[in-house]
């Protein structure tokens, strides 16, 4: 064994030397590749933390434009106003447009009603509509708005005024 080991020592060294090598390799890669596991599971904590953040103002996103939307088409007639008499007003209120095509009594009540504001007309925010009831009754306007000439005349109905 003795004669064997002298006539291959140098292979022997060899083999030795390169299976201490391929260990302390293996070692390294694998504390190499533990890091690298680390730091992507870190990314992948820090890319779900951002995506989180990014629903989380997506649906804050969504609740204001459903309430921008709301309010944008929420029907645009303040409530009536007493001028004197019985003379009412009511004001074109929000962001757009509208187009009246008419405004009457509530057909379930008797009352006189004379129109003052000249109708069908388009009307700006802020102006307004008057009328004349002599009662406190519904009156009800018929309306789209005036960007959207193809959309359905809505029905809108307000109380008059009633004066204390």
């Amino acid at each position: 064994m003795i004669d064997w080991l002298s006539q291959h020592s140098v292979e022997l060294a060899g083999f030795v030397l390169t299976l201490v090598v391929t260990i302390v390799g293996w070692i390294l890669e694998h504390r190499s590749s533990k890091e690298q596991n680390r730091e992507r599971e870190d990314d992948i904590r820090l890319l779900y933390e951002q995506l989180d953040s990014l629903q989380r103002q997506a649906a804050t996103l969504e609740e204001q434009t459903a309430m921008q939307r709301a309010d944008y088409d929420r029907p645009p007639f303040s409530d009536a106003e007493w001028v004197r008499g019985s003379i009412r007003r009511v004001r074109i209120e929000g962001a757009r447009d509208v187009h009246v095509e008419s405004v009457s009594p509530s057909a379930d009540m008797a009352a006189v009603f004379r129109l003052k504001t000249q109708l069908p007309d388009d009307f700006v925010p802020s102006e307004t509509i008057e009328y004349a009831i002599n009662g406190p009754g519904p009156v009800e306007f018929l309306w789209r708005w005036a960007d959207e000439p193809n959309m359905p005349l809505r029905k809108v109905r307000k109380v008059a005024y009633k004066p204390e």
